[in-house]
């Protein structure tokens, strides 16, 4: 539970951090937006989530792969 704990603590410092950044560029101004702004911008950020998703999944897919290729070449040296 302990490394939980600290998980969460750094992850509410990185958000307060980047709230923090926004409110200094951008002040009020988000608290102003329609809220159709606010539903565009959050569709495109979950769009950047599921595209890096993707990329770490391909790239977990060639790892998989190669250590597949590593373990059948350590299994003929036996």
């Amino acid at each position: 539970m302990r490394n939980l704990d600290h998980a969460l603590d750094h992850f509410v410092a990185r958000l307060r951090a980047r709230l923090d950044a926004g409110a200094r560029e951008y002040g009020n101004a988000t608290f102003e937006r329609p809220a159709a702004e606010l539903i565009d911008e959050i569709q495109q950020e979950l769009e950047d989530v599921a595209g890096w998703g993707f990329l770490l999944w391909v790239r977990l897919d060639r790892l998989r792969e190669h250590v597949a290729r590593l373990g059948a070449a350590g299994e003929h040296r036996e």
